[in-house]
C-alpha cells in the first residue's frame, strides 16, 4: 500500500503546495453556463447571474479578469465587471479549462469542501447587506472580496483534509484557539497563507488587503471596538477617532462578515458570537434585537441562494434547529484510511525526543513534593536586595536579566533556567543555564502574533506555575512545538516588562524527571522576578 505524500510544513512550503492547485466548479453550473454560451440570444448580462451562483466559478472568473487588468493597474470591482472584462470568448475558453465537480453524498471531504464554500457565500451575503444598508457605493466590490476571503479553506478541505480534521479536533476537543491550532497543524495561519496565495493568484486588491495580518485589529483595538459598541464613555478623543477610522475602511466589512460566518458555524449563541453582534449592531446603528433578526434573515437568504442537496452551512442549520450541533469536520474511519494513501499526512510539528507535557494523574503524584530549600540563600537574598534598591544604577536590561538568571539558578536552586527575548513580535532564545546544548528549548522561537500563552504573557506582567491543578487551563494555550520542550512535571514562567513594554520571558524547572514542585519555589521565583521587574522599570529610556 502506498503511503501519504510528505506533508509541507510552514508558510513557504504550503505556498508551493497550493499555488498550482485548481478548484472544481459545480457540474450543474458549468452545464448551465455552457448552454447560455451556445444560445444566440445570450449576452454578457445573462452570464453573470449564472456565474454568481457558484463561488468557485466566481474565483476563476475573477482571477482571469484581474490578470487582464494587471498591466493596466486596474482592479475588478465585482462579478459583473469581471464578466464584462473577459467577454464571451475568454469565458468560453476558461470554462473548457476548469474541472467540474459532482457531489458524492458518501464523501465527507466533498461535503465539508462545499460547506466551506457555503460559509463564504454566507459571509458575502452579510457583507453586501450591510453595505446596502449604509448606502455604500462599493457594495459589489465588498461582496466579491468577502466571497473570496475564505478560498484558502476551500483549498485546505479539498487537498489537505487530514490537516483540517486535525485542526478541528484541536479546536473542538481540546479547546485550542483557532489561530494557534492552525499554527500547530500547518506551521502558519491559514489567513497568512491565504494572503500570500491571493497575491500570487492576483486576486482583487480588497481581498488581499482584508487577508493581510497588517489590517487585522490588535487586541487593544478590539477592546476599543467593544467599548464603542457598548457606548462606554471612557472611549473618547484619540481612541474614538482611531476606532471610527478603522470602521470606515472597506476591508473591515469583509473581515467582520467572515468572522461572523466562521463563528456562527459553531453556534449563534456563543460568547464570541454575542461579542460580534455588539460590534455589528454598532456598525449598522441597530439595537441588539434588530441586529440579530437581520443577521438571521440574511443567513437564511444565503442558504436559499446557494443550495446544494445534502449541504447546508452549519450556521444555517443552527438557525432552525437550536439544539443541533454542526458536523465538527471529523472524517469517517474508512474514509480517513483511504485518504492516507493520496493526501499529505499531518506532520508532528516541533516534535522531538524530549518528553511531552502529558498530565500526571493526581493519584500518581508523590504524596509530598521534593524537599524545598535554597541552593545558596545568601546569594539569593543579596541579589534580591540589589535588584530592589532604588539607587542601584542599572544602565542596561541585560545587567538585570543576568542577575535574575543567576539568582534563580545559583541562589534559589532551579536546575534549568531559560531567558527568552521579546523582539518585534518574535520570541527568541537569549541565555540558558542547566540545559543540554542540544535541548530544543535553547533554540526555541515563537511568533508572538499567534494567540498563545506567550502572547498573553506579553499583554501584561504575569507569573504562572504549570502543575496538575493548572494543566486544564494552560494546556490549550501551549504551542505544540513548545510542549515537546517541557518536562514531565511542573515548570514556572514569567513575563518581564521594561519602560517601553514586554522585554523578556523567564522559564524555570527542576529537570526532566523531577518530582512535583513545592510552592516554596513558585513564591520565591515570583518574588525574585518581581524584583527584576522593579529594576527594569527604573532603567533610563533609550
Amino acid at each position: 500500500m502506498s503511503r501519504n505524500p510528505t506533508s509541507p510544513v510552514g508558510l513557504d512550503e504550503w505556498l508551493d503546495f497550493f499555488q498550482d492547485k485548481s478548484l472544481p466548479v459545480r457540474a450543474s453550473t458549468a452545464a448551465r453556463l455552457n448552454k447560455a454560451l451556445d444560445q444566440a440570444s445570450s449576452n454578457l448580462l445573462t452570464l453573470a447571474p449564472i456565474i454568481r451562483t457558484d463561488p468557485v466559478l466566481c474565483l476563476h472568473v475573477t482571477r482571469a479578469a484581474q490578470a487582464l487588468l494587471s498591466d493596466k493597474e486596474g482592479k475588478i470591482a465585482g462579478i459583473d465587471h469581471a464578466v464584462q472584462t473577459l467577454g464571451f470568448d475568454r469565458i468560453t475558453q476558461l470554462l473548457s479549462q476548469v474541472t467540474s465537480f459532482r457531489l458524492n453524498p458518501a464523501s465527507t471531504v466533498h461535503t465539508l469542501f462545499m460547506r466551506a464554500v457555503a460559509d463564504s457565500h454566507h459571509a458575502s451575503t452579510q457583507a453586501a447587506d450591510w453595505q446596502d444598508r449604509k448606502n455604500a457605493s462599493n457594495t459589489e466590490e465588498v461582496r466579491l472580496a468577502a466571497l473570496l476571503y475564505g478560498f484558502i479553506h476551500w483549498c485546505a478541505w479539498l487537498y489537505t483534509p487530514l490537516h483540517k480534521e486535525a485542526y478541528q479536533r484541536k479546536v473542538i476537543d481540546e479547546g485550542v484557539d483557532v489561530a494557534l491550532a492552525e499554527y500547530d497543524v500547518f506551521g502558519c495561519t491559514l489567513q497568512e497563507l491565504g494572503y500570500r496565495l491571493a497575491q500570487q493568484w492576483k486576486l482583487p486588491e480588497l481581498t488581499v488587503e482584508a487577508l493581510s495580518h497588517d489590517t487585522s485589529p490588535s487586541s487593544s483595538l478590539l477592546n476599543k471596538l467593544h467599548l464603542k459598541a457598548m457606548g462606554d464613555p471612557r472611549l473618547d478623543g484619540k481612541d474614538l477617532r482611531e476606532v471610527n477610522h478603522f470602521l470606515q475602511q472597506p476591508f473591515f466589512a469583509v473581515k467582520l462578515a467572515n468572522w461572523l460566518a466562521l463563528t456562527a458555524t459553531r453556534g449563534w449563541n456563543t460568547p464570541k458570537a454575542r461579542r460580534l453582534y455588539e460590534i455589528i449592531g454598532d456598525y449598522l446603528r441597530l439595537d441588539q434585537n434588530d441586529t440579530l433578526a437581520r443577521l438571521h434573515s440574511t443567513c437564511a437568504e444565503s442558504a436559499r441562494q446557494y443550495h446544494l442537496p445534502g449541504v447546508l452551512s452549519p450556521a444555517s442549520e443552527l438557525l432552525f434547529i437550536p439544539s443541533a450541533q454542526p458536523t465538527p469536520g471529523i472524517l469517517r474511519k474508512a474514509e480517513r484510511q483511504q485518504l492516507q494513501e493520496t493526501v499529505p499526512a499531518v506532520s508532528s510539528l516541533g516534535q522531538t525526543d524530549a518528553p511531552s507535557a502529558e498530565p500526571i494523574p493526581a493519584s500518581d503524584l508523590p504524596t509530598t513534593p521534593a524537599p524545598a530549600k535554597f541552593l545558596d540563600q545568601a546569594l539569593y537574598d543579596n541579589l534580591t536586595a540589589t535588584l530592589r534598591q532604588p539607587d542601584s544604577n542599572f544602565r542596561k536590561a541585560d545587567q538585570v536579566l543576568k542577575m535574575l538568571l543567576q539568582g534563580l539558578h545559583e541562589g534559589l536552586g532551579m536546575s534549568r533556567v531559560s531567558m527568552m527575548q521579546i523582539n518585534q513580535h518574535q520570541l527568541k532564545p537569549l541565555i540558558s543555564k542547566g540545559f543540554d546544548n542540544q535541548h530544543p528549548l535553547t533554540r526555541y522561537t515563537n511568533n508572538l502574533e499567534i494567540p498563545s500563552l506567550f502572547k498573553r504573557l506579553c499583554d501584561k506582567p504575569t507569573c504562572l506555575w504549570y502543575n496538575y491543578r493548572t494543566y486544564n487551563r494552560l494546556m490549550p494555550m501551549l504551542p505544540a512545538d513548545f510542549e515537546s520542550c517541557l518536562p514531565s512535571h511542573d515548570w514556572l514562567i514569567m513575563s518581564l516588562f521594561g519602560p517601553s513594554g514586554p522585554l523578556a520571558i523567564i522559564y524555570a524547572d527542576q529537570g526532566e524527571q523531577a518530582p512535583p514542585m513545592a510552592e516554596f519555589y513558585f513564591e520565591r521565583f515570583r518574588y525574585l522576578g518581581s524584583s527584576a521587574a522593579q529594576a527594569l522599570k527604573q532603567l533610563p529610556q533609550e
